[in-house]
């Protein structure tokens, strides 16, 4: 393996589905788990393929997303490092209800289906620890549904841009930012949006003092009206 065991259980036990479970619980996930490398806008999956397993982002972006019949994509979810995805149809059957493709240069942790079911199986008091990750995961999901049929695309971005913050840990900076390293067109498909609508919100929080983007890097000069712009 690339990255030593005791990383991978430490790296396991930081995501939500996994942070219940014990140490020797993590040892026998990491035992079978195996590190995938993925190029710039390699595809991991498509929508509709077998399912084999589900990934632990550790280092990159990812897209997770949907196609219409008209041939439409819209984002789902952006993927983070640290964050579990393609992980709901582990318990519920059937195949990739989406696609995931990387938005820059990716390393993930794949843990393949059969053998965690066999784990399962002979322990299940595993997937009742995991069932609060799961709960997590579902009213991430109902709050992302919420803000698309509710708010307006400045208080989308802006609740964005806070997620963002929190992750990159630049929060308690004088001038909280986050690193761009996604394409626009992502982002704005994330939050429900067309590029040149995104584009328009950006400048307006700019001339309103609310941020300031420095080449692929977008500073918060205002948090006080960034979290108030998201509410």
């Amino acid at each position: 393996m690339l990255i030593e065991d005791d990383k991978i259980k430490s790296t396991i036990r930081d995501i939500p589905l996994f942070s219940e479970l014990s140490i020797e619980q993590l040892r026998k996930i990491s035992s079978f788990s195996k590190i995938k490398s993925f190029k710039k806008h390699e595809i991991i999956f498509n929508e509709g393929d077998f399912y084999v397993g589900f990934y632990i982002l550790l280092k990159g972006g990812v897209k997770v997303f949907k196609t219409s019949s008209k041939g439409k994509e819209s984002i789902v979810h952006l993927v983070s490092p640290l964050t579990a995805f393609a992980d709901i149809p582990l318990f519920e059957g059937g195949n990739y209800p989406v696609g995931a493709q990387t938005l820059e240069e990716s390393l993930t942790l794949f843990i393949p289906k059969e053998k965690f079911l066999e784990l399962i199986y002979r322990e299940p008091g595993i997937s009742l620890k995991m069932l609060a990750g799961f709960a997590k995961r579902l009213k991430s999901l109902i709050n992302q549904l919420e803000d698309l049929s509710s708010k307006e695309v400045p208080n989308r971005l802006a609740k964005y841009l806070l997620k963002e913050i929190r992750i990159s840990g630049t929060e308690n900076l004088p001038e909280p930012f986050i690193r761009l390293s996604i394409p626009k067109a992502a982002v704005a498909s994330y939050i429900g949006t067309i590029t040149e609508t995104l584009s328009r919100t950006f400048k307006k929080l700019q001339d309103e003092k609310i941020i300031r983007v420095s080449g692929k890097r977008i500073f918060v000069i205002d948090l006080k009206k960034l979290k108030e712009l998201a509410k």
